[in-house]
């Protein structure tokens, strides 16, 4: 059972790319032309597997590794799809430097996301919602990206922006804030917050390109971070993240007390 809900995940989650994909044939998003999009499919995958696997098991070990076999399996399943549509030859042993690279960047994020994956569901929830606070800005794009499919994104599509900064600001509700140290996380989620769009602009500029010193891709991924945050506006993400946190905490209390006093 847990194995099919890991691949219904990440078909829901690479459903997008059916449509996006269909002028080069391939479902999963490459490297090459779409890295923006590889990051945003990992991210979101892996906030979804976790949190179905908190919700449902509170953190059980066997329960969490099922989940994820079945997320392994779907992602293997679209990567080999999308490797072959970019080059067919590639069953046969001929394999393309496009095809190499789009190995590495698709290994490497996903042995990062398995660390981010069971410390999402194994960790207390205080440091939970600072590795929510890095993931929720694909939240967004994913969004922003079906609704762009939908013909709807110039009615409503700058709202979706703020999908992923309530997301985390239901987290910090369910936190609370009635101790000092939860309100360190949240100074500390929302501070992250701030900065990963920019990271993942810079992730994507830095996974799309090939051949690059490891001093070079440093250098150039510190410069592109720094040049997109002071672009990237914080003051309504921020105030969106805040009011929902404070909402979800009050009602959170309040059902708290209420559910004391009757018994």
């Amino acid at each position: 059972m847990q194995i099919v809900a890991g691949l219904l995940m990440t078909a829901v989650v690479v459903l997008p790319w059916l449509w996006i994909g269909k002028n080069d044939s391939a479902i999963f998003p490459h490297a090459s032309n779409d890295m923006l999009g590889l990051l945003v499919v990992f991210s979101v995958l892996t906030l979804f597997s976790a949190y179905f696997v908190r919700r449902n098991a509170r953190g059980a070990v066997k329960f969490a590794v099922l989940t994820d076999v079945g997320v392994a399996l779907g992602l293997i399943g679209f990567v080999l799809q999308g490797l072959y549509a970019f080059n067919p030859k590639i069953f046969a042993g001929k394999i393309s430097d496009a095809s190499v690279h789009q190995l590495w960047v698709v290994g490497s994020a996903f042995v990062l996301c398995q660390i981010l994956y069971f410390l999402l569901v194994r960790l207390p929830l205080g440091i939970v919602v600072l590795l929510t606070a890095a993931l929720t800005t694909g939240i967004s794009l994913w969004l922003t990206i079906v609704a762009s499919l939908l013909g709807g994104a110039g009615e409503y599509g700058a709202y979706l922006n703020y999908a992923g900064p309530l997301v985390l600001g239901l987290a910090l509700g369910i936190l609370g804030f009635m101790k000092a140290v939860h309100l360190l996380m949240w100074l500390l989620a929302l501070a992250i917050q701030w900065v990963m769009p920019a990271v993942f602009t810079a992730l994507a500029a830095l996974g799309s390109s090939s051949g690059r010193s490891f001093g070079s891709a440093a250098a150039g991924f510190a410069n592109d971070v720094a040049a997109n945050m002071d672009s990237s506006g914080w003051q309504i993400p921020t105030l969106v993240t805040l009011a929902a946190a404070m909402l979800t905490s009050v009602v959170l209390l309040i059902a708290r007390k209420v559910r004391k006093h009757g018994h």
